[in-house]
């Protein structure tokens, strides 16, 4: 099964940054079950036949993702599952929150806490709906974002496997996920073989991975993903000093950084999150220089 075969992946990449990275490795431990965990959700979603939404071509044009604005009300199923499965691993990773999340949990399950619009302010990032929601059944509000971005994760995961077979002959041009609207948490840098400027430079494409669903999407070379500025003078970027495959892209334009990977001399790409995980070195790095991250995760969050 997919998942299986990701899981492997994340368990593997894992291994070797702790092995390389000693100071990684107390953050790597909290955070490889929860990856798993999910894992193993979208390998349970996919053997149910979780059903994907199916693209629209001409939103897709529009620079409309494919779940931004659509009903979500059948997986409220899908989505406490989810919860059921993910948020005793999040308690174990995050025992500060414990608490907070079998409260939610418990509103879910008693219908106290209505999944649909949660599952809908997640996709959009509508965090108005997010503070109603925890207002009204007096609960954390961080908390709460954060407990929904994780139940819906291997969903959207899932959907976003099938509809990037399906929208394989559409480029996307924007530096947002064209499956859920989420934002890049780290760029793949990846051996081309066509010649097309556009798209690379020095020999590599530049991939972006959504922080959400992990889709990944081709991206102009020479480009910030948050603000669309391709003014040289604005665009820099920093270069590990002890892995020259290792770099964060920065725009002074907008204050916001992505880190950045080089593999194209890996033998075997990275998953993205292990990817990102072992580059929170820069993320500390480029934010004691006043830097913001193109998108919050639960590691990237440091201040």
């Amino acid at each position: 099964m997919l998942g299986n075969a990701e899981n492997k992946r994340i368990e593997k990449g894992i291994e070797r940054l702790g092995a390389t990275n000693e100071s990684l490795r107390g953050i790597l431990e909290a955070f490889e079950p929860l990856l798993l965990a999910q894992g193993r959700m979208r390998t349970e979603l996919l053997t149910a036949g979780l059903t994907a939404i199916p693209p629209d071509p001409a939103e897709f044009t529009r620079g409309i993702p494919i779940m931004v604005d659509k009903p979500l009300g059948d997986w409220a199923d899908a989505f406490l599952t989810a919860a059921r499965k993910i948020f005793p691993v999040m308690a174990q990773a995050f025992p500060g929150i414990s608490d907070a999340l079998g409260l939610i949990l418990h509103n879910l399950e008693t219908g106290m806490l209505d999944p649909t619009p949660l599952m809908e302010a997640c996709i959009t990032g509508d965090e108005t709906t997010i503070r109603a929601l925890a207002k009204k059944s007096k609960l954390n509000i961080k908390v709460l974002a954060l407990a929904g971005a994780y139940a819906m994760r291997p969903i959207i995961q899932v959907c976003g496997r099938e509809a990037q077979e399906a929208m394989a002959d559409h480029n996307w041009e924007r530096g947002y996920c064209p499956v859920c609207g989420g934002l890049p948490h780290v760029a793949l840098l990846k051996q081309s073989g066509v010649d097309d400027p556009y798209l690379k430079g020095h020999g590599a494409q530049r991939w972006l991975s959504c922080s959400r669903c992990i889709t990944q999407w081709r991206f102009k070379r020479h480009a910030c993903p948050h603000c669309g500025n391709e003014e040289n003078d604005t665009l820099e970027y920093y270069q590990s000093q002890s892995n020259t495959t290792e770099r964060a892209d920065l725009c002074k334009a907008c204050g916001h950084y992505l880190v950045t990977l080089d593999v194209r001399e890996y033998l075997e790409e990275p998953q993205p999150d292990v990817a990102a995980l072992g580059l929170i070195p820069l993320d500390i790095l480029m934010q004691r220089k006043g830097y913001t991250p193109v998108a919050d995760t639960a590691w990237n969050k440091l201040g």
